[in-house]
Formats: structure tokens, sequence, C-alpha cells
């Protein structure tokens, strides 16, 4: 358990010092985001290499995880953009809203019933 804890701990910590690195690097956002890609390429590269992991992959595979780092991309993108133009507290508000956003709209992407009970905070408002 306290494992699992420290290991909680380091993942808020990381999370907020994002924000704060993002405001102290000088580089606009659109170079951050292009270096972040950059590196993270480059560590999955060896670790691919390193664990051997299967790297085939369809075409509808590369079509969808394209998509996806599109998305991330785009996140990324607005989120630095955020803190550049805004401040850091606004900025790591709008990053820990994700669990709330994905509440919202995952039973609309995946068509089905949307459920209060997943919205973080709703069983104190449903009371």
């Amino acid at each position: 358990m306290k494992k699992s804890y420290l290991l909680l701990h380091l993942a808020v910590m990381l999370a907020g010092f994002t924000g704060v690195f993002g405001k102290l690097i000088t580089l606009n956002e659109g170079l951050l985001v292009w270096y972040r890609l950059l590196f993270s390429s480059i560590i999955l590269f060896f670790i691919i290499q390193i664990l051997k992991i299967p790297t085939a992959i369809s075409s509808r595979g590369k079509i969808q995880i394209s998509k996806a780092g599109l998305l991330l991309t785009l996140h990324w993108l607005l989120f630095y953009a955020s803190i550049k133009y805004a401040n850091i507290s606004i900025g790591v508000v709008c990053y820990c809203l994700t669990s709330f956003f994905t509440a919202v709209f995952k039973p609309v992407m995946d068509k089905e019933n949307f459920k209060i009970s997943e919205i973080p905070g709703s069983s104190t408002i449903i009371k």
C-alpha cells in the first residue's frame, strides 16, 4: 500500500510540475510540444527495441493511432498555450478537469447512456 501511495504522490507532483516547467521554459508552445514528442518518440523506440515488442499494425490501427496522436498533440499545444498566456493555476485546473470531461463525453462517443455517478463529486449533489 505504501508503494501505491508513493506512486500516486509522484504522479501528482509530476502533473503539477508540468505546468511549472511549461511556464519556466522560454520556448513557445509549438516548439515545446515538438521537443516533447521528439523525446517521447525516441524513448519509445528504444523501449520497443529493448523489449522486442511486435510492431505489426493494420492500416486501420495506424489511422486510429494517428488520430489519437493528433488529439494528444492538440491537447498539449492548448495546455501549454493556456499556461503561457494565462498562468500556471489556470493551466493545471484545466488539466485536472480531464476526468470530468471524460465522464461527460465518453457516453456520447460510445453511444451509451449517461451515468451521473461517473462524474466526480456528483454523489454529494444527488443527495
